[in-house]
């Protein structure tokens, strides 16, 4: 290992949206910051940190076999060939388990009464999940809020994020066979003191003619140019880091590329690997908080695909421009899950069926697929541990997933699937009985690195995501998510960022104070 350390005044580990928010919300406010952000996988060829729907079908295909991991370079049939006993690999499956994704752990073992998270993955490059998510970016409500933040503060965190993500909130009512779609849903499932149906906010925009899909270049910006001090730094694994004194000190690195290790001192470290990767680093790290990987959750996720109506015939209503409209019913604390309602006609979205079939064209014009997100019931128990002797495929710490149903848990599904049915037969003819995806397809895992408003042993992190414990270390992501909630999650964890790194950005303004202080100080006495 080099013995020369390098130093930064942040370090930023993770390339994903939280990552990028630390970095661009901190840049913004101290431009002469040096800031380093690691990520463990490749680069990928074009515009940094672009979302894979912007590129043609060729580069789309290189850039997932390249986030794919230990899998990178596998077509995803032959990678789905060593999965879970018991788990079927079919068609469906392999919806779940989306390309450029790898497997956190294909063969789980399993107790009794486990059900665990055999589809659980993760993309490794150049902003991580940033560049392949669904753009889906709700807001969350009720009982999914934080209830220890104030309501006008996350509000305004809200609101930035939606900026930094190029949010655009679509009415309530739309046109065309979107409205109709939107209507019969409503008409079913909306009632009093519930969220009313509405369509879902997204993450994209129109540029020239061309639908543009947010990834984390976007939140990124020109930072490279705006802050010489940034630099991203790929095929870089963060391997533990540094603590002294009950302070972060920096990090040990890898060199993927070499095998290479070497030191870099921060005053501020931030890590933001994801849901799963950020507890890991902290137990490798040694740094254990009793609640560290506990209470893990993810959404259940019931789906089927429809064959409309003749009502929804979209050759009856007007023709639009490609787009990613979909219908959604929000979360309400009544009706604890979200269900969504996509038209698969002029769909901008680029979903591969396998076999080279692709959900284009007349076939899919009258199909719509129904994707139902529930809320868990929230369980200390339910976690993700750490192997002190066991590695994985990038030498950390082996993973393995504890994860069980409870009764609450069961009725929430059975009450997806009957809303589900309920709403296929209202829109046409289901294709099948709506079925629960194997755990970890969401790929929304929460909770492993929580945040708390106490440190009372029941949280990692604190309401501004500084590790409990550790003064300078933060975490961001997924992780750090301690409600239940069916609400998609990108929008809330790159507001929680954003606070987050601007109580950095103002730590880091109060330090540099000081130290010109104490110059100004100590040249007076010299004089």
């Amino acid at each position: 290992m080099s013995t020369t350390a390098e130093h930064v005044d942040v370090l930023i580990i993770g390339s994903g949206p939280s990552g990028a928010t630390y970095a661009r919300t901190i840049g913004e406010a101290l431009p002469d910051t040096r800031i380093l952000m690691v990520e463990a996988g490749p680069r990928i060829p074009g515009v940094r940190g672009d979302h894979s729907q912007n590129m043609t079908d060729e580069e789309r295909a290189a850039a997932q076999l390249l986030t794919q991991g230990p899998d990178a370079g596998i077509e995803r049939a032959a990678a789905l060939a060593d999965i879970a006993p018991g788990i079927d690999p079919s068609l469906e499956f392999r919806q779940t388990i989306l390309p450029g994704l790898h497997f956190v752990d294909p063969r789980p073992e399993l107790e009794e009464g486990e059900v665990g998270l055999p589809a659980a993955s993760m993309a490794t490059g150049v902003g991580g999940m940033g560049i392949h998510w669904g753009t889906s970016s709700p807001r969350p409500r009720g009982s999914e809020r934080i209830p220890f933040i104030p309501d006008d503060e996350m509000d305004a965190a809200l609101d930035r994020a939606e900026e930094l993500l190029g949010t655009t909130v679509h009415g309530n009512q739309g046109t065309g066979l979107p409205e109709a779609v939107r209507a019969a849903v409503a008409e079913l499932l909306d009632g009093p003191g519930l969220a009313p149906t509405c369509f879902m906010p997204t993450s994209t925009r129109w540029e020239g003619g061309t639908l543009r899909f947010a990834g984390t270049g976007r939140i990124l910006g020109a930072l490279e140019d705006e802050v010489p001090g940034f630099e991203l730094r790929a095929q870089t694994l963060a391997k533990r880091v540094l603590a002294t004194d009950g302070a972060a000190t920096g990090a040990i690195l890898e060199d993927r590329a070499t095998g290479d290790e070497y030191e870099v001192g921060a005053r501020v470290v931030v890590v933001c690997a994801d849901g799963l990767r950020t507890p890991q680093v902290l137990f490798a790290s040694g740094i254990r908080p009793p609640a560290l990987g506990r209470h893990l959750n993810e959404h259940f996720q019931v789906g089927t695909f429809v064959q409309l109506a003749d009502e929804f015939d979209p050759a009856q209503f007007p023709p639009e421009p490609r787009n990613v409209t979909s219908v959604v019913t929000p979360f309400s604390d009544e009706r604890p899950f979200q269900l969504g309602v996509m038209t698969l006609a002029n769909s901008a979205f680029k979903i591969a069926l396998g076999e080279g079939d692709s959900l284009s064209g007349d076939a899919a014009s009258r199909l719509a697929v129904l994707a139902c997100y529930g809320a868990k019931d929230v369980q200390a128990a339910d976690a993700v541990e750490f192997s002190d002797t066991e590695t994985d495929f990038f030498g950390m710490p082996r993973m393995r997933i504890r994860y069980r149903l409870t009764d609450t848990d069961r009725r929430t599904v059975e009450r997806m699937r009957a809303t589900s049915s309920a709403v296929a037969d209202r829109l046409g003819t289901p294709l099948g009985e709506p079925e629960l995806a194997a755990g970890g397809s969401s790929l929304h895992y929460h909770g492993t690195v929580r945040m708390g408003q106490v440190d009372d042993g029941g949280s990692v992190c604190d309401p501004d995501l500084a590790v409990w414990g550790v003064d300078g270390l933060y975490v961001g992501g997924n992780g750090v998510i301690p409600t239940a909630t069916a609400t998609n999650p990108t929008l809330t964890i790159v507001a929680l960022a954003w606070r987050a790194a601007r109580r950095i950005a103002d730590r880091l303004a109060e330090e540099n104070d000081e130290a010109r202080r104490a110059e100004a100080s100590a040249g007076g006495r010299s004089s």
